[in-house]
């Protein structure tokens, strides 16, 4: 041992200074040869337990991964290596930014990720049912009338995202009376329109047309009336009715004239008013009286409101 330990003594401080001269050079040489470096990979996002029954929609579906390391390690690295994603566990309804996370390689060191954060809107899919409106445009031919239109089915179901269904406020069925000289029966698509009249995209309907029939007359009557609105006095207690306007304002009916003389206007069906919130417009069916016909049996109702100070 007294042997080994002069050995290892001999000459100790050229030997530790010979260790530290390599030491220094390897890390010159790997330094120089191996130095360190960033790079960016961009790569998909994956969303981890999105929950059923929600249309998702995220702000981008791609980040930016920026890493550091000696660049040996990149010689071998691709985009498949690096993972970014999205736990949705937690979400709630409605828009909100989530934070990513990130999976690299061994060796490597996070610089940034690009965004950090991604706005994803969960929107419910929800189903409400609604009256179809059937709209008739023209008029029969010559001395024809309008004497019943009668429609296969005359509700529907709309299916879709709770922000597109609520927009829905009507199904419109159209139907053209032009030059009709006789009863026929015809298929028309149905329309989501909202409050403005404008088709509502992205919502699915339970059925995509009805079947129209129509009865033509000879001999019937016309006769054009005022339209009378008959809305329920439910109006929330903050609000005030500041008028009502009926489109149109007349509309042409039809029967025999013995029918049509006791006629002097045709009121709407009763229309609540609870739901009012700033005014607007909506769709409201006619009461129309035995034996008297109107080629269109829904009007349009706008109501203006108030606030009581």
């Amino acid at each position: 041992m007294s042997r080994l330990g002069s050995l290892v003594q001999h000459n100790l401080l050229a030997k530790l200074a010979a260790l530290i001269v390599a030491v220094v050079l390897w890390l010159y040489v790997m330094n120089d040869q191996n130095p360190s470096m960033e790079a960016s990979y961009t790569v998909p996002v994956t969303m981890e337990s999105v929950p059923d029954g929600y249309l998702m929609h995220a702000g981008t579906d791609t980040v930016t991964i920026r890493v550091r390391g000696p660049r040996s390690y990149f010689v071998s690295a691709d985009n498949s290596d690096f993972h970014a994603r999205v736990d949705l566990s937690n979400f709630t309804e409605g828009e909100r930014a989530y934070a990513v996370k990130t999976s690299i390689p061994y060796g490597f060191e996070l610089v940034s990720v690009s965004p950090d954060r991604i706005n994803i809107t969960l929107d419910r899919i929800i189903q409400r049912t609604f009256r179809i409106n059937l709209s008739a445009s023209g008029k029969p031919a010559d001395g024809f009338t309008v004497e019943g239109l009668k429609q296969s089915n005359d509700k529907v179901t709309v299916e879709g995202p709770r922000s597109l269904v609520d927009q829905v406020t009507e199904i419109a069925a159209y139907v053209s009376l032009s030059d009709r000289t006789g009863d026929f029966t015809t298929t028309v698509s149905l329309v989501p329109l909202n409050a403005d009249g404008r088709e509502v995209q992205g919502v699915t309907l339970s059925s995509a047309s009805t079947e129209v029939t129509g009865k033509i007359a000879r001999g019937l009557s016309r006769k054009t009336v005022d339209v009378q609105a008959k809305p329920r006095s439910d109006l929330p207690p903050q609000l005030k009715l500041e008028g009502i306007a009926v489109q149109p304002a007349r509309i042409e009916i039809s029967g025999t004239k013995d029918v049509l003389d006791k006629v002097t206007s045709i009121e709407t069906e009763d229309f609540s008013l609870s739901d009012v919130k700033e005014g607007g417009t909506r769709q409201v069916h006619l009461r129309l009286p035995n034996g008297v016909t109107a080629a269109n049996q829904t009007v349009t109702v706008e109501i203006k409101v108030g606030t009581i100070q």
